[in-house]
């Protein structure tokens, strides 16, 4: 067998007499090549095991968000809803339909609230619906059924049910996911009539109209199955309007296995974005639907968060995509199953959902534009530059300050005014700041408290007004205000003031003190922002403390021009050397300060930022606080305390198409707001740097599937080579020899090739048009939509996906992992061929009718003994005769095998009875998992055959052993594509085995690999190519080629159809070798082993 591995793992195979022709330089640049190429190989393997190691240890290690969930309580029940039956839907017998009912709570189980439909994801339990019921429970019976204003304004408890689809695999498998979608919908209509029926609580003492909508909550790949309900023939018109998903990738499918898969979501996508279109105005099915995508962020590694953007499906009037770091008072990234149990997000979305509902509208939720901004003002920070200010526009004053007439209670125009400590006046106090008319559009107001601002509070001690000086009389009638605040003295001149309370635009942010590490642990700030045309109506902004004791906290509230607080820098990879790019912020700067970060807006890049500066001479007021954000998605990051922080965010990303409005084009690149104490006298410095190596881990979650495309590009190029060779000098050298060749000569092309074409995909893919108009400023008022256009939309669909030029590196990188990876499976792969082989001649060598076989189990059977007597327990004796039989079975197993492969009758019905359960029940995949292993056993055959023909003196296997490693190198490479949906057929196997698989059972999908496989256990080789022969095989490699290489990582289901058809092709070769009549067909099947090359 020594023979055996030097003859397959040299560089040149040994040659018939035939290729005695070949000039000796070309021996000779061989040869020297080779040598070169063993050089070149174990550095492409040591680079490979050094990236991997690098990326992954990023991955684990390096830029990581931190887990700032809180645990939950709950109280849950399951009614599962029989009368949902085979009458209503042909997927009764698969899934089933519950409603949950929180204990204690929930005292019936029929439903009387608003519906709502929880739609588990890929491989998810229907009962993940518990944890948002309960709190949606919990937020209702103990806060808004107490409050009877809240019953007037339509609110309702809220009556969640959920599908058991007995955790399917919807990620891997179109039908899959369509059979789910039709059934939700028959559930839908289900849903409905309940609230129908006479008997129906809901209805009782009630005037409000019937339900005709059910809100849909749906996570992961429920969020898909949502969506598509909308495009199916079987759903109800309007009987849904309200979309909330979670962790939902919808601008691109995570695994592209499959080619249903594929094209749904090209069909639900095109549906989505074309109903939006402006040629449908007046007749867009999906007009009143609202879809919010929440996304968990870095720390979701089952999908990446960038798939979750809907910015290029539909306008921001109907939907946006937030990150959980966004959500006020959540403020922490999540894992792909906490986004659904996390208790302060569970509590955000509960709290969305009774907000929403009005179950005076037969939707019962609220209109579209109401709807939408509810969830803006519950998901979304405040600071967006979409973000409406009611207080500024209130037609109605709501308070009356009165306060003595006196300058003390008038701060200094344009100062800044800082109140360290409050309840200094020992009695309650105002402070009206004016507020300047001569102010451009650069100009804005900034308060910052630490302090609870509320519109009604039992301890509201803090308020913050807007005012307007009262010219035409002194005295104001009180009965027109709902509160009168009377700072004044007695006996004393005083003034009056109609104000608005503030307090509805506080903006929320994380309390950031020195002793705070994480956004979520602490406190929070007020913090309220006002462009100075805002406020153009009113005279003062008024601060009033009601302390009448000294007590701890702060108010900061200053003007403040964009032109000396915004500034702009400009991160580079140079800087990498130079230890970053610096911002040095003066110390007379404000308290809020804007970095915008120019041509930083990759989600592949991460970068590192510090904060330093001396220190105060006094206690700080607070300590420095740092928001990151972008606004599509809306994706925030809060760093309280700051002093070093790591910086990753979901801007442009690979594969997800990416809109923009002409002109304003740089609104992705990365910002940066800053509060810092202004009574520190001390110049800041920023300094931003990129952290290549926190970069590496941004590529696991994105390019997972570039692992099984790409190889099978480098496979195919070594094919190419081994073809070319073969067919102008009749050797077929070893897949190992080829990819020397390749490593030396074609690999240094391709990794330029793969930069230029980085390049050209950057700048010369164009942008088209989106369909539907987004208003300019993205806001929802109509009063602002003069402003609109259209978005343009750029799509990245070909090779890695990338957008940004300086992401050309990932091609080289990308290109050499693959070829090394493929070097490392080919040796690992010929290692165990050649111990199979090994084993299976020392398997044949053992005969019972020889005395050496004999002598080996007499040998066994006196260890045997020696054990019993030694150690004569049940279990040594258990142990003992179960290796004895299993011994016997795997003897008797190899060698029928060995019978049986032989025999060419048997193949033919085996491979029939394979073919037509493929026609009748299995998907085509398990046939290819067969043949892999059938491929398998030919190779190790191939191996023993030729190290007996070497023992002989044979020398006329070698192209073959050559030749079916290579196919089995292709094979292997395959898998990862064909495994996933042999899982899914498993999985219905195993919970469902009377439910027919119902897609994948494509004859032609398969048939020329199994015939392949079957024709290569005969063991002839392939015969050469000639004239245009040849060029077909290049053609189709070179086309292979191409299409791994452009479209295989968001369309890997197809590599297996080109391998399928260049199967075919070399079925033909072999066909027109052997001849075409009856008796030749039949030797096609039946054929022994041939000795000839």
């Amino acid at each position: 067998m020594a023979g055996v591995v030097a003859a397959a793992s040299s560089t040149v195979a040994e040659r018939p007499a035939s290729t005695s022709r070949i000039g000796s330089s070309k021996l000779e640049q061989r040869r020297v090549l080779s040598h070169k190429g063993i050089y070149l190989t174990i550095s492409v393997v040591v680079l490979l095991a050094l990236t991997v190691g690098a990326i992954f240890y990023s991955f684990l290690m390096l830029q990581l968000d931190s887990k700032g969930c809180r645990k939950i309580f709950m109280l849950p029940s399951y009614a599962r809803i029989q009368s949902f039956d085979g009458s209503y839907t042909q997927f009764a017998e698969k899934y089933s339909l519950y409603l949950y009912r929180e204990q204690k709570l929930d005292l019936t189980l029929e439903p009387n609230g608003v519906p709502v439909l929880f739609i588990p994801g890929n491989a998810g339990s229907y009962k993940q619906v518990r944890s948002i019921a309960a709190e949606a429970a919990h937020q209702y019976y103990d806060t808004v059924a107490r409050k009877a204003s809240f019953g007037d304004l339509g609110s309702r408890n809220l009556d969640f049910f959920t599908a058991d689809f007995n955790e399917d695999f919807t990620a891997f498998h179109g039908h899959t996911l369509l059979d789910q979608a039709e059934y939700l919908n028959d559930a839908i209509e289900f849903i409905l009539s309940l609230y129908a029926s006479e008997s129906s609580s809901y209805r009782a003492g009630s005037d409000a109209p019937l339900p005709r909508s059910v809100i849909l909550v749906g996570h992961s790949m429920g969020g898909i199955v949502a969506r598509t309900m909308l495009t199916l023939p079987n759903y109800r018109p309007d009987s849904v309007n309200t979309i909330i998903t979670l962790s939902t990738p919808h601008a691109v499918p995570p695994a592209t296995f499959d080619w249903d898969i594929v094209k749904i979501y090209e069909k639900i996508n095109r549906y989505w974005r074309e109903s939006f279109s402006d040629k449908l105005v007046g007749r867009n099915p999906l007009a009143s639907v609202s879809l919010i995508s929440i996304a968990g962020g870095k720390l979701d590694v089952v999908v990446p968060s960038d798939y979750s953007s809907i910015s290029s499906l539909m306008p921001s009037t109907n939907g946006f995509t937030v990150f959980t770091s966004t959500i006020p008072e959540v403020w922490t990234s999540m894992d792909h199953l906490a986004i659904v149990w996390c208790d302060q997000c569970r509590k955000a979305i509960a709290k969305a959902l009774l907000t929403v509902v009005d179950i005076r509208e037969p939707t019962q939720t609220k209109y579209l534009t109401t709807r939408l901004q509810i969830f803006r003002n519950i998901f979304l920070t405040g600071l967006e530059s979409s973000a409406e200010k009611s207080a500024p526009f209130s037609l109605v004053h709501d308070t009356l300050l009165k306060v003595p007439d006196s300058q003390t209670v008038f701060a200094d125009r344009n100062r800044r005014v800082i109140l360290r400590g409050l309840g200094k006046s020992t009695q309650p106090w105002a402070y009206l700041i004016p507020i300047p008319k001569d102010g451009n559009g650069e100009t804005f107001f900034s308060i910052l408290t630490d302090q609870k601002l509320e519109l009604e509070g039992k301890d509201q001690r803090l308020d913050i007004f807007l005012c307007e000086q009262n010219l035409n009389s002194m005295e104001t009638n009180q009965r027109k205000y709902t509160n009168v605040m009377d700072l004044s003295q007695k006996n004393a001149p005083s003034l009056s003031f109609p104000c608005t309370n503030s307090a509805s635009d506080k903006v929320l942010l994380p309390a950031s003190t020195k002793s705070t590490t994480f956004p979520y642990e602490g406190d929070s700030f007020a913090y309220l922002q006002y462009k100075l045309e805002e406020l153009s109506r009113f005279d003062y902004i008024a601060i009033v403390d009601s302390y009448t004791s000294p007590e701890p906290g702060f108010v900061l509230a200053e003007i403040i021009d964009k032109k000396g607080s915004n500034f702009e820098i400009r991160p580079t990879i140079s800087d990498i050397f130079q230890g970053g790019t610096y911002l040095k912020i003066p110390e007379k700067a404000s308290g809020f300060v804007e970095v915008k970060l120019k041509d930083v807006s990759s989600s592949l890049m991460s970068y590192r930022l510090s904060l330093s500066s001396k220190e105060c001479g006094h206690p700080p007021i607070f300590a420095p606080l740092i928001r990151q954000f972008i606004n599509d998605p809306y994706e925030s990051k809060y760093f309280p305390n700051v002093r070093n922080v790591e910086i990753s965010f979901h801007g442009l990303a690979p594969f997800v198409p990416y809109t923009y409005m002409p002109g304003r084009e740089d609104d992705r690149d990365l910002r940066l707001q800053i509060w810092l104490d202004p009574t520190c006298d001390a110049p800041q410095e920023l300094r931003v740097s990129v952290d290549l190596f926190g970069s590496l881990g941004n590529l696991v979650v994105r390019y997972r599937t570039a692992v099984a495309a790409l190889p099978v590009a480098v496979v195919a190029m070594i094919l190419f080579i081994q073809f070319n060779i073969y067919d102008a000098e009749g050797v077929f050298i070893t897949f190992g020899s080829a990819l020397e060749i390749f490593i030396g000569r074609a690999l240094p092309i391709l990794i330029t090739a793969s930069v230029l074409l980085s390049f050209a995909l950057y700048y010369l893919t164009p942008a088209s048009t989106l369909s539907f108009i987004e208003p300019a400023d993205q806001l929802t008022t109509s009063y602002r939509s003069e402003n609109a256009a259209y978005r343009y939309i750029r799509h990245n669909n070909f090779f890695l996906g990338v957008v940004d030029s300086k992401m050309a590196y990932l091609g080289p990188m990308f290109f050499t992992m693959a070829t090394g990876m493929c070097t490392a499976v080919y040796y690992i792969s010929l290692s165990l061929l050649l111990t199979m082989a090994k084993l299976l001649d020392w398997i044949q060598e053992f005969d019972f009718s020889h005395s050496r076989a004999r002598s080996r189990l007499s040998l066994v059977s006196r260890a045997t003994r020696v054990i019993r007597e030694n150690m004569n327990s049940p279990l040594v004796r258990s142990l003992t005769s179960s290796m004895k039989e299993l011994f016997v079975v795997t003897y008797a197993s190899v060698a029928t095998f060995n019978s049986s492969i032989l025999s060419g009758s048997r193949r033919l019905l085996t491979t029939s009875i394979l073919l037509i359960s493929v026609l009748a029940y299995v998907p085509y995949q398990f046939a290819y998992v067969v043949g892999f292993v059938v491929h398998i056993s030919t190779c190790v055959k191939s191996l023993r055959r030729h190290s007996q023909q070497i023992v002989q003196g044979g020398q006329y296997s070698q192209n073959f052993i050559n030749f079916a490693i290579s196919v089995l190198m292709i094979m292997i490479w395959l898998l990862p594509i064909n495994i996933p949906l042999l899982v899914v057929w498993i999985h219905n196997l195993s919970v469902h085995w009377n439910t027919p698989f119902s897609s994948h059972h494509n004859l032609l999908s398969i048939v020329p690999i199994i015939f392949l496989v079957e024709r290569l256990t005969a063991g002839k080789m392939l015969p050469r190519n000639t004239g245009r022969a040849q060029m077909v095989s290049k053609i189709l490699l070179v086309y292979w080629i191409i299409y791994a290489c452009l479209n295989g990582i968001l369309n890997a289901y197809w590599l297996h159809h080109i391998f399928n058809c260049f199967a075919l092709w070399l079925l033909i070769m072999y066909v027109n070798d052997n001849g075409t009549s009856g008796v030749h067909f039949r030797r096609y099947f039946v054929g022994k082993m041939d000795k000839r090359p």
